[in-house]
């Protein structure tokens, strides 16, 4: 390819897409970066059967939820995060239902709000608690 044709419009266009998906994935890396480093993760099993990879930011009330570490689904946590599978996107909804479960399994009530694609195929879900603690019948 001559330098002219890089820049014909039709290339400006194809190297500019290119640069932003490579800028997105970097920018997706830092803000996982920011909001969860040094923070545990725990392995989940969903009612389905899939293991997920869960790690619970709570002063923020997000959750980063991603494949487990259990079979071949992911190798390397950090190679699979920074590269992406090229399995496809899983739909939000899996992850919303997986989060509901999580947050269940440990006792406080919350509910999901938002479910946000931060570089596939993690997913953060945000959630919020209710103060009140269930009551309990005697």
């Amino acid at each position: 390819m001559t330098f002219r044709k890089i820049f014909t419009p039709a290339g400006m266009r194809i190297s500019a897409f290119a640069a932003l998906a490579v800028l997105t994935g970097c920018a997706g890396v830092n803000y996982v970066q920011a909001k969860y480093q040094g923070l545990p993760s725990v392995e989940f099993v969903g009612k389905s059967g899939v293991n997920y990879r869960i790690v619970d930011n709570q002063t923020e009330s997000r959750l980063l939820i991603g494949p487990g570490l259990a079979g071949t689904a992911t190798q390397n946590f950090v190679k699979g995060f920074s590269t992406g599978t090229g399995l496809g996107v899983t739909p939000p909804v899996v992850f919303r239902d997986v989060a509901e479960e999580y947050l269940k399994s440990t006792g406080k009530r919350c509910e999901t709000r938002d479910v946000t694609l931060v570089v596939d195929p993690y997913y953060e879900v945000r959630y919020k608690c209710s103060l009140r603690s269930p009551r309990m019948v005697f």
